[in-house]
């Protein structure tokens, strides 16, 4: 059965760009962060990921810029998942003719609290 994914559109905006009109590392990096922890929503329950855990890890690759203006897609996709860790990819493409951008890998522990008797 194959994992949750979701994809996500991005127009670079002035803000969140480096001195070169492009966008900042730290912005792509959380960008990553947030849109690669939303798949964990279509397999979240009660006991499982429901809080969808916080990041102990989050590699970014930088591959070509962003330019300001341009649209990107965000594609992420859950590549593992257990009861207590969870392993996230993401790639960041230009829309207008799908050229990767920059690809991340993002480890998360699940924080939910232990059930109660």
């Amino acid at each position: 059965m194959p994992h949750p994914t979701a994809v996500f559109s991005f127009v670079v905006q002035p803000d969140h760009c480096n001195r070169m009109g492009n966008l900042h590392g730290g912005a792509a990096a959380s960008l990553f962060d947030f849109c690669t922890t939303l798949p964990l929503a279509l397999v979240s329950r009660p006991g499982f990921w429901q809080l969808m855990g916080v990041t102990r890890s989050l590699n970014v690759t930088y591959l070509r810029p962003a330019p300001c203006g341009e649209e990107f897609l965000i594609e992420c996709r859950i590549v593992q998942i257990g009861r207590r860790l969870t392993t996230l990819h993401g790639v960041m493409k230009r829309r207008k003719d799908g050229q990767l951008v920059s690809m991340c890998e993002h480890g998360k522990v699940n924080n939910d609290p232990e059930p109660s008797l």
